[in-house]
């Protein structure tokens, strides 16, 4: 971080009510945590952007007195220039507040280019958050900018204008066709500074990521644990790993469901901040979705247990408490060829193996909690998706109530 940058954060703390004067030379020690992720899916498509603004909007699980964004070119085979990325707290819709814009900058510089696999972090951005406050990140692109590193799930909001507009008050909110439907491109991560929050990662598929959910609600299952752990004053913000469509062992079936879950463990959570603890919910996609070009068939048990292990371990190898959560119901399913009789078996068993495997930290019960008692490896009435696989709101809120908040009984309160 450059001196010059030191002193715009710390100015902005200072205004922000930190009462400290410093030396010019000083180098404070920022406690940066994770308040929102996104993790980089390839897009399959050779889709650009030309001269347009993208306004996207992101939920924030922690707050904190200044903020930093993370971009990925992830997928990206040529540079990936960014004119300008401004930040603004959101009024509604794609209003922001004027008076909180903040440019934001790269070594000094508003525009940044970004290497074909990299991430670049801006510089601290001085903008008080609050937790579960809405944050616009507005950002140019001259282009032709490619648009293969993107993330499928809209959770909240995203808005296109053409033309240089980041700090404009308000943007269209119908937008214009950019060829990637309603994915979000390049923006991955959003970082805050706050003193004694660390972060748990909710690391998934589509039950994580959100699919169905009402979305720029924070309704997905990691939203609303968030929300019961700020109401309980233990200090961990959630932020969300999931990948629609993602398995464990092998990459997606489709572009857009990802990197394998094990191949891309060390990139969506060792590689973040201050992570304290993991939430494990993959592999029902192992059971359902056909083998690819690199997996000439359906996952066996023991080959599930083994990518499970392997990512506990070295979750735990890096101070990281890994939780394990039960694989939930999906009999009935209405995706062609995803369910039969032998993959519950095996979705039955490994759930049993989890229940009692002294591998994990500890089980969260989201087959028990979401399971009708009366149609055993079914969904109950009422939480469930038309499609019989994907909890609905209802089913989300049912997942994060059913996770015990004594877990977390080893983080020392704020």
């Amino acid at each position: 971080m450059s001196i010059l940058n030191r002193r715009v954060l710390m100015s902005g703390l200072s205004a922000a009510g930190a009462g400290l004067t410093l030396p010019a030379l000083a180098r404070p020690t920022i406690h940066w945590t994770p308040s929102w992720y996104a993790a980089p899916e390839p897009s399959g498509n050779k889709a650009q952007a030309q001269d347009l603004t993208l306004r996207q909007i992101v939920r924030l699980s922690a707050g904190g007195s200044a903020v930093r964004i993370r971009l990925s070119n992830a997928y990206g085979d040529t540079p990936l220039r960014i004119d300008v990325l401004r930040v603004a707290r959101r009024l509604t819709g794609a209003r922001i507040d004027p008076h909180s814009d903040r440019a934001a900058t790269f070594d000094g510089q508003t525009s940044v280019t970004i290497p074909p696999g990299a991430y670049v972090l801006s510089d601290p951005i001085p903008l008080t958050v609050a937790a579960h406050s809405d944050l616009a990140i507005s950002l140019y692109v001259k282009g032709p900018a490619p648009l293969t590193t993107l993330h499928e799930l809209q959770r909240s909001a995203l808005y296109v204008a053409s033309g240089a507009q980041t700090a404009a008050p308000e943007l269209p909110t119908t937008k214009p066709d950019i060829g990637i439907g309603n994915a979000f491109p390049w923006v991955s991560g959003v970082e805050v500074a706050t003193p004694n929050t660390q972060a748990l990662v909710a690391f998934g598929d589509s039950i994580t990521d959100g699919y169905g959910i009402t979305p720029d609600q924070g309704r997905t299952w990691p939203d609303l644990l968030s929300q019961r752990l700020r109401a309980a004053r233990i200090p961990l913000s959630v932020v969300n790993a999931g990948i629609s469509g993602n398995r464990l062992l092998n990459h997606g079936t489709w572009a857009r469901f990802g990197t394998g879950a094990l191949a891309r463990f060390d990139r969506d959570v060792l590689a973040q901040p201050n992570v304290a603890s993991v939430v494990l919910l993959i592999g029902i996609n192992d059971l359902g979705h056909a083998g690819g070009p690199d997996s000439p068939g359906y996952a066996p048990l023991d080959d599930l247990k083994m990518g499970l292990s392997q990512i506990a371990a070295r979750a735990q190898a890096h101070g990281i408490r890994a939780y394990a959560a039960t694989l939930t119901p999906f009999k009935g399913t209405t995706f062609k060829d995803y369910y039969n009789d032998e993959k519950e078996t095996r979705r039955v068993a490994l759930n049993a193996w989890l229940r009692r495997s002294d591998v994990f930290d500890g089980l969260f019960d989201f087959d028990k909690a979401l399971e009708d008692p009366a149609r055993p490896g079914w969904l109950l009435p009422g939480l469930g998706m038309t499609d019989n696989l994907h909890p609905n709101d209802t089913g989300a809120a049912k997942m994060a109530q059913s996770i015990p908040l004594n877990t977390f009984k080893w983080v020392r309160k704020a």
